[in-house]
């Protein structure tokens, strides 16, 4: 077992295939624990959260798969965050289910929730070439310009939401990597009321692939790291100063303690 332990009140806990296996959050008031559970073949079959904080806010989720021969979009935002799944058909817990169904190259994102007794259904379109997904629509956003590199990886994608008096768009690019997803820049652009703002930001990494600087027009971050000997950090200190300033604020640091097996 490998396990993770950092200043912050967490701990995570991987198998061998360095699959997490439960992750810890802990405070003076209480404890909450998610637990992974595997399937034979390393698919996730189910989560289950419980909380001493909280008790009314356990739940367990289950997930079901289906061959389909695609890459499927959990939630239509952020797919960077959540990644792809192979072949997933449904996820369900005890306040709705999201069921992931197709018609050809189209698939339907449609998420049932009920709250105080009320049930309510949104539906994500998601349109595939091949076994990827190339865009997304849903009642008020989009994710477009999504392209892969030859691993599969991403190479680009674009989200964002628009209104009637409102847009924003955010383009996201990767660098060529064939074992981490490194985002190379971000680039922002939004618009309310006819009037437009635009930023960037441009990621800048170590040679064991952990942010090193994150330089934005408003300002700049710097990272920097102690590691052991396996390569795995085990405190990074974090600073960041303003455009037009020579100052930097005070560092904040934060240590990881890490067993392993």
């Amino acid at each position: 077992m490998v396990s993770y332990r950092t200043s912050n009140p967490y701990t995570d806990s991987y198998n061998q295939e360095g699959f997490i296996t439960v992750s810890t959050y802990s405070t003076s008031e209480g404890t909450s624990n998610t637990t992974y559970n595997y399937g034979s073949t390393g698919e996730l079959i189910s989560t289950s959260f419980v909380s001493t904080q909280n008790p009314g806010s356990s739940y367990t989720t289950t997930f079901v798969y289906g061959i389909t021969g695609k890459y499927i979009v959990r939630s239509p935002f952020h797919i960077m965050v959540d990644g792809l799944v192979p072949e997933l058909k449904s996820t369900s817990n005890q306040w709705g289910r999201t069921d992931y169904v197709f018609n050809g190259d189209t698939m339907l994102l449609i998420n049932t929730s009920t709250y105080n007794g009320t049930t309510s259904k949104d539906t994500a379109k998601v349109i595939y070439v091949g076994k990827y997904p190339a865009n997304i629509t849903t009642s008020d956003g989009f994710v477009k310009d999504i392209t892969y590199a030859s691993n599969d990886m991403f190479l680009t994608y674009t989200e964002g939401f628009q209104g009637t008096d409102y847009s924003n768009e955010d383009k996201y690019y990767f660098k060529p990597d064939n074992k981490f997803l490194l985002i190379d820049s971000v680039v922002y652009n939004s618009t309310s009321n006819s009037v437009t703002t635009y930023s960037k930001t441009v990621y800048s990494y170590d040679s064991n692939k952990n942010i090193s600087k994150e330089e934005s027009t408003l300002g700049t971050t710097d990272y920097a790291y102690e590691y052991d000997l396996k390569k795995n950090w085990t405190s990074k200190t974090t600073k960041y100063k303003s455009v037009g300033s020579s100052t930097w604020d005070n560092p904040n640091t934060i240590t990881r303690e890490i067993t392993y097996w």
